[in-house]
């Protein structure tokens, strides 16, 4: 437990908290520079954050070097296979297996997309209109899309797998190829 202030310390005398320990950050705030009470640390401290985070970003993750490449962006499957210590069968096993994976990711999420859009509508029309109320609607519409994003990355990853290449979402959507995952 802590102590009270009324605590006797070792020399027998009342033990009571600095005035500046106990207040620390009002004396800051008041014997601080103008400055401080603006809080330009927290925000250059914030831009910190943020430009370490946009390098992160724009590094990107590490590309597989496992993965090998033939001719036109298509996947070599013997020498991936090779590379990951595999069979050609096991490696197009995994690759059956993910590709199984990202249609079931595309359509749950595609689905949870519409419903998410179709209960903002609903919501949307049956309430009054208000200034905050429209900024809370329009707040929610980024995580509709968030949904129909990330459906069409996991249909763009099923693509990948299922032609055996890699391209960028632009082929993808630019393809002859049937467009829905299977």
């Amino acid at each position: 437990m802590g102590r009270s202030p009324w605590d006797k310390n070792a020399n027998g005398k009342n033990w009571k908290p600095k005035m500046v320990r106990r207040n620390r950050r009002r004396v800051k705030l008041i014997a601080g520079s103008p400055f401080a009470t603006l809080g330009f640390e927290d925000i250059s401290e914030g831009h910190r954050l943020i430009a370490r985070l946009w390098g992160l970003l724009k590094r990107g993750s590490p590309a597989d070097l496992r993965l090998k490449m033939g001719d036109e962006d298509s996947i070599d499957l013997i020498a991936t296979a090779f590379s990951y210590g595999l069979s050609v069968e096991a490696l197009v096993d995994r690759f059956r297996f993910r590709q199984r994976q990202t249609a079931r990711a595309a359509y749950a999420l595609f689905g949870l997309g519409s419903v998410a859009v179709m209960l903002w509508l609903y919501g949307a029309l049956r309430m009054r209109m208000s200034s905050a109320r429209l900024f809370s609607a329009l707040e929610f519409l980024p995580f509709c899309t968030l949904f129909f994003l990330l459906a069409f990355r996991s249909a763009h990853l099923n693509w990948q797998l299922r032609t055996r290449r890699l391209g960028s979402p632009v082929a993808f959507l630019k393809t002859t190829e049937p467009f829905l995952p299977r």
